[in-house]
Formats: structure tokens, sequence, C-alpha cells
């Protein structure tokens, strides 16, 4: 018998022994799983999602279309690696390995990536819209800085949202005497193009005073997204007369309007960020500078009344005594009015009024009414520019009187032509018959100092 033959014969006989011989619904299993799962490791299929459920922490659905019908798992691990999640009546294509469950004899396609039917052509169409606006110029304009210190922020975003209450929150933290202006409007659908050019529009009126504008929106696929790259609003976004940042969906996404706008942020949170100053930063930076402040005029203040106490046994301080106790109770005054204007003592006062109206305010939160909250708001807005504003006026006085003290300086004779003499141990000679002849002398001018022997 020919190899032909015998391989015949032994097919034969292997389908009669299956046939023949009964096997437990398991092994069968077993064997129809060992056959079918390597040739489904990879396969990509396209249909409509219904049925969806979470049980625990996997999801479950099935992939349909007319006549037909397969489930579907996503396993934990595989969730947030999904380009989109399955929702309800989503035609989508999902890619996944074919598996078969011994336990229950049903078959589970393991997903492990899923993105809308149609998001390749969206794909095409937004790279096809950036390629056009890009040829007008759009993207290349040079990009505006945001000012320092905004006074007034306008925001565009949906009401309710997450995107928008992201925004109020970080903006209360970081600056909360910013005016923050809200026009509302939609996030996806047909009204979301004409609302955000109107919110657009009506935030860059001279006369609202907005200083900058946020254009905010929470993540979604492209699908979500697809508003933010209309040209006409991408248009406006670069047109506009007030810089505007972006914050639309997370990080990976990036829309046309994003990169028409001055400043692109990552998420609605970090255009919040971006765009307005942090109190605590600026209160740390003026107590720096106000701590430095009070230690040089300490330090002038030291040095001048060591020079007055080395002055003080001076020929010319003995014969004026009385100018010299006058002097010493200015000195005193003086101490004693800048200890009073010292800076930081008004920054612990500012502090403890600021500790005291806020501990009150939280209170009387429960009797407030609605009418008593815009007061309350003006007084909070207010409180900060009125410490700096103080601030400012001490500093100013405190240069004053140091200006002052430093035009009573005791070298101030040396100047004018005197001379102090100094014997050899440094002490002042204050009588003609105090040292002998040939004694030693230091003579001491303002611009310097020479030796010198006495003589008859």
């Amino acid at each position: 018998m020919n190899s032909k033959g015998r391989t015949s014969s032994a097919r034969r006989s292997d389908k009669l022994d299956l046939m023949d011989a009964p096997i437990s619904v398991k092994r069968f299993l077993e064997q129809v799983k060992a056959r079918i799962e390597a040739p489904f490791a990879g396969v990509c299929l396209v249909g409509e999602i219904s049925n969806f459920r979470g049980s625990g922490k996997h999801w479950y659905f099935t992939l349909k279309e007319e006549g037909a019908s397969l489930n579907c798992a996503v396993w934990a691990s595989q969730q947030r690696l999904l380009k989109h999640a399955p929702k309800d009546g989503q035609r989508v294509i999902v890619k996944g390995s074919l598996n078969l469950y011994v336990a229950g004899g049903s078959l589970t396609l393991s997903v492990t990536h899923c993105e809308l039917a149609g998001v390749g052509d969206l794909q095409q169409r937004l790279r096809e819209l950036e390629a056009q606006l890009r040829a007008e110029g759009i993207f290349d304009r040079p990009k505006r800085a945001l000012p320092k210190f905004p006074k007034r922020i306008g925001v565009v975003a949906a009401l309710g949202g997450a995107a928008l209450q992201d925004v109020l929150r970080v903006t209360h933290r970081r600056a909360p005497g910013i005016d923050v202006l809200i026009a509302p409007a939609a996030a996806q659908g047909e009204r979301c193009v004409p609302e955000n050019l109107h919110a657009l529009q009506a935030l860059q009126e001279p006369s609202l005073g907005c200083d900058l504008i946020l254009v905010v929106r929470g993540g979604g696929s492209l699908e979500d997204l697809w508003g933010f790259n209309d040209p006409v609003l991408v248009r406006a976004v670069a047109a506009s007369r007030v810089p505007v940042v972006t914050g639309v969906g997370h990080e990976i996404d990036t829309t046309l309007v994003d990169l028409a706008a001055d400043l692109r942020a990552a998420t609605p949170s970090q255009a919040a960020e971006l765009s307005t100053p942090d109190r605590a930063s600026l209160l740390q930076a003026l107590k720096g500078r106000t701590d430095r402040l009070a230690f040089r005029a300490q330090w002038r203040l030291d040095g001048l009344a060591t020079t007055l106490h080395l002055l003080k046994d001076s020929t010319g301080m003995r014969a004026v005594p009385e100018k010299l106790k006058e002097l010493q109770a200015r000195l005193a005054q003086l101490g004693a009015r800048m200890a009073g204007a010292h800076p930081r003592r008004r920054i612990e006062m500012s502090a403890s009024r600021f500790a005291a109206l806020r501990h009150r305010m939280h209170q009387s939160a429960g009797r407030i009414g609605e009418a008593d909250r815009p007061r309350l708001t003006a007084a909070t807005r207010h409180l900060l520019p009125a410490i700096e504003k103080r601030l400012a006026t001490q500093i100013s006085r405190l240069a004053l009187e140091a200006e002052r003290l430093n035009g009573r300086d005791p070298k101030a004779p040396l100047e004018r032509g005197f001379v102090l003499a100094l014997d050899g141990s440094g002490k002042p000679v204050i009588s003609a018959a105090a040292l002998p002849k040939g004694a030693a002398l230091d003579l001491r001018w303002a611009d310097g100092k020479r030796k010198a022997e006495l003589a008859d």
C-alpha cells in the first residue's frame, strides 16, 4: 500500500475511533477549544453593542448584527487601555481573541481594542482640516503672553459640567480675588459650535473687562470633541481680541482649537492653573522681601548705634553733652517708631484680623442670605489689595526714617573738615595736656587716617 493510501486509512481510522468510542463532554470541548482558539487569537469585528453590563471588575456585552450575535468581555486589566468605552447602541470595531469556556460551553470574544466605527474617516477628515487651516496660517500666528495678574477671566463651558467645576475650584484656591465670568455653551452636538461661537464673541466685549478667556471641556471620544475642530470656531479663536487658553479633553486629546489658541492646557484644571497667579507663592515672596528689608534696616540701625557709642567719648561730644542726650533720645524715639511700623508686625496684625474675620464668616455662614453674598464676595476680594497697599505705605515710611537717621550720623563733622585724634590705645584725646611730648597720635579724617607724633 502506498503512503497516500496509508494516510487516508489512518484518517478514516481516527474518525471511526471518534465516532465509535464515546468521550466525555469536557474532553470534547477541550479538543474543540484547542482547535479553534489558536486560529482566532486576533480577530477584528464590527457590530452593534447591546446588553452592556458590569459584573464585578469586568465588562460584558453582546456584539450583534441582523441574524447573529456574539458574547464579548473586557477584563479589568484591559479596560484602561481601551480607546473607547463601550456603550449600548453604539456601532463599534473591536479586536480580541476567541475563547471557549469549557465549564459553560460558551464562546466569548476577549476584547482588547474598541473604537467607534467610522473613527478612521474622522481621523482622515481631521487631518484634512488641519492641513487646510495650516495653509491659511491660522496656527502660525504669534502667540500672545497671558496677563500676569488678570482681574477678570471669562470661561466658555457647559453649565454643570465637571470641567467648569474644576476651573472654579482651582481659581478659588489660587486666586480668590479674581472675577470669573461664565458664558455657558454646549460641549457637543449640534448646538456646540454656534453656542461656543456666541459665548466667545460675547466675552470679548470691552465693557465686560475680561483679561483672558478659557475654553474648556471634559474628555471624550473623537466624535464627542468634533465640534472643537470646526473651522469657523477655530478661526474665531485665532482672531480673538483677548488671549485664549484652551483645556479641551484630557492630556491625550488635541483638537484644532488647541492649535489656534494662545496657550493649550492638557486639562481644564491645568488651564485654570496656567491662567491665575498663586496667592500662596506671592505671599511667600512678599514675606521674603519684607524679612530682607527688616534685616537690612536693623543692620543699619545697629551700625549707627555702634558709631554713636564710639563717638560718645570724643572731644566734640564731651563738649556738648546736652546734644548727645538729645541725639540719644531721638535715636530711642526713632527705634520705637520703627518697631511699631515694622512690616512684619503689620502683616501679623492683618493676618490676625483676617483669621478673625474668617472665623466670624464661618460662624455666620448659615445665617448669610443671598442678598449678603455679593457684599461678602466684594469684601473678600478687596482684602488682599488693602493689605498690600498698607504694607507699601509702611515700607515707604521705614525708608524715610532711615534716611533721616542717616542725616544725624555723628561722623558728619569729619565730612566738614574736623579731625579725630586718638592715642596709642585708640582712645580719643580730649585734652592738650593728656599726653607727653613725643606721644604717638592716630589722626582720622573722613577719607582716611595718618600717624603723627606730639611735639611742643
